[in-house]
């Protein structure tokens, strides 16, 4: 990946929120009894709750946003990318239910310029894993295979649950607990997250290293149906390339019986 010199202006000074002319927004913002603070960088508005941990810890959030930002769209190929995106960052579970009706650690609204993240002591901010969602959606468009979005984010960031991504899947194949991937591409949503989301993200991060980007990004565009066509092979013999290919990595320290149940 290349690297962009990046000059980040982080503002300093926090402003009240007020209503803008985002009504996605202002309708998240105004639904809660939170007194919101409004900080800005180059790229970014940040929205946190008055002398919470965000509020606290705005300096060093700011600063690797704009990092991780400028990384991404790097990787995504275009550094030219423009855009202000809206950040909100609560510090518990239950706010952010109140905000989406269910609990997540962080959600990408691309389509309002809107992602919401979970940060707290015992939270770290799913930064590079919400943001591949935010810039992919304006950069590469909607994936045709809305789900496989996630095989992005998940290669992006690299980590599910603190283990590498490789290692974690290779750890999920040895006790037979892999889906097959054409199980993925059917009901992706409705399998186990603590193994289908690894698992696609390690299936990306093979079709990548192998096979390059432009075939990834034409597999985003046209989706799985096309994949003989980009691959010039079926879906089950890329799979079984990639089942060899996990044996490279290790596996040794990984417990993860409480999400296999």
């Amino acid at each position: 990946m290349r690297h962009i010199l990046v000059f980040v202006i982080l503002f300093p000074f926090a402003t009240v929120y007020s209503q803008t002319d985002n009504k996605r927004l202002d309708s998240i913002l105004t639904q809660s009894k939170i007194t919101w603070k409004k900080y800005q960088t180059n790229h970014f508005n940040f929205f946190v709750e008055e002398g919470m941990y965000p509020d606290q810890n705005i300096g060093n959030i700011k600063y690797d946003f704009e990092i991780t930002r400028n990384n991404i769209i790097s990787f995504l190929g275009d550094e030219n990318f423009v855009d202000t995106a809206n950040l909100i960052i609560v510090d518990t579970k239950e706010k952010i239910v109140n905000i989406l009706g269910f609990e997540v650690q962080g959600f990408a609204i691309p389509e309002s310029d809107i992602v919401i993240f979970l940060n707290s002591k015992n939270y770290s901010l799913a930064a590079k894993h919400e943001l591949t969602h935010y810039y992919s959606f304006h950069i590469w468009g909607r994936s045709a295979d809305n789900w496989f979005s996630e095989g992005l984010a998940v290669y992006y960031d690299n980590k599910w649950n603190g283990y590498q991504v490789d290692s974690l899947t290779k750890h999920l194949k040895d006790n037979n607990k892999l889906f097959k991937i054409s199980t993925l591409t059917k009901q992706f949503y409705l399998l186990n997250p603590m193994i289908a989301y690894p698992q696609i993200g390690s299936f990306t991060s093979f079709l990548l290293s192998k096979y390059g980007k432009e075939k990834i990004k034409k597999l985003w565009i046209r989706g799985f149906k096309d994949m003989r066509a980009i691959y010039g092979k079926s879906l089950k013999k890329l799979e079984g390339e990639w089942l060899k290919d996990l044996d490279k990595f290790q596996n040794e320290k990984i417990d993860y019986k409480s999400h296999l149940k």
